[in-house]
């Protein structure tokens, strides 16, 4: 109960102190309000296509964006009211799973710091944005995703990827992270086939709705020409802003704290730090980096190696201070 209570006045604190003055602040309604009814009609505001107004690929994120017209509906809320209603559910529901996933590989303690840490990066995933709706949501699908992939409950899996790529594409990669985590050299053909099948409902999802949703007046944005460009200017922005780029203040001390003792680590930890790995470099390629709203699933997937690093420091720490005393 004090967890809940903890994480639930967490949940209220950013959403009304922080979101109020940011995401939720009443000058961008209106824009909030032309993203949203822009991707019920598939027609970009201004008329002159998604990539015009900053929102390249968006109109196919149409998860979230149908649930929240049809709560809308339902409450008879303004469009805002209802964004920052699901968006501070799904928050919290985020936060909570975030728990209670990490005590899979380390005790409530070490679980509890690695939700603080998660927490005081929080604030930073406010800034950057104008009409984001999808990440909390997606966050909180990630962290399920990843919870399935761990038991192996393929179908449920199957299913979760599925809606997933309906609030936010980002989880087509997840098969690759199935096949690292799973392939073995007994059974390895079971392996293959679930990942092909993933495969297969994972890009014919986003597919499909490239075909329901089109853009005809923006041009393609996943090719190597715009990745050297994003790259390039990621790579500005990291030098104009120096030390408090926001990714670096939030991913730079659990990377590093992951990669210790990495022998020690169990096939799923050690997939979840590769994995989470290969994801900054496709965010850092294909995405305004400095916006750490869109991958807070590689702080997700850092977190168990990083705080199984800590845990062994600390008894190491004290072994050796045992060893001394009893000398």
């Amino acid at each position: 109960m004090l967890l809940m209570w903890f994480l639930a006045t967490v949940t209220v604190g950013l959403q009304f102190w922080i979101g109020d003055k940011t995401i939720y602040a009443k000058g961008i309604e209106q824009t909030r309000e032309e993203f949203h009814y822009g991707i019920l009609a598939n027609k970009a505001p201004g008329g002159a296509g998604w990539g015009a107004v900053g929102g390249l690929s968006i109109q196919k994120r149409i998860g979230v964006v149908y649930l929240a017209e049809g709560v809308r509906k339902f409450t008879n809320l303004s469009v805002g009211r209802v964004y920052k209603l699901l968006d501070s559910v799904f928050l919290f529901v985020a936060l909570v799973g975030l728990y209670f996933y990490l005590r899979r590989w380390v005790p409530d303690t070490y679980a509890l710091i690695g939700t603080l840490y998660f927490c005081g990066a929080l604030p930073l995933t406010y800034f950057f944005q104008l009409f984001h709706p999808w990440d909390r949501l997606q966050l909180a699908l990630w962290i399920g995703l990843l919870s399935l992939v761990a038991d192996r409950r393929f179908l449920i899996l199957v299913c979760g990827l599925f809606v997933s790529i309906l609030v936010k594409f980002d989880t087509v990669l997840l098969p690759f992270f199935y096949l690292l985590v799973h392939l073995r050299k007994d059974g390895w053909q079971k392996t293959v086939v679930e990942t092909l099948v993933l495969l297969v409902v994972g890009f014919g999802t986003y597919i499909a709705l490239g075909q329901l949703f089109p853009s005809p007046l923006d041009t393609a944005g996943f090719t190597l020409g715009n990745a050297g460009q994003m790259l390039q200017r990621n790579i500005q922005t990291i030098v104009d802003m120096n030390l408090r780029f926001p990714p670096l203040l939030v991913h730079a001390l659990p990377i590093l704290l992951a990669l210790l003792f990495w022998r020690s680590k169990d096939r799923f930890v050690l997939a979840s730090v590769a994995f989470g790995l290969v994801l900054t470099a496709v965010y850092v390629s294909f995405s305004l980096y400095e916006e750490v709203r869109a991958h807070m699933v590689v702080l997700v997937l850092m977190l168990p190696s990083a705080l199984s690093s800590i845990r062994r420091l600390l008894d190491y720490d004290a072994q050796e201070i045992s060893n001394r005393l009893l000398k």
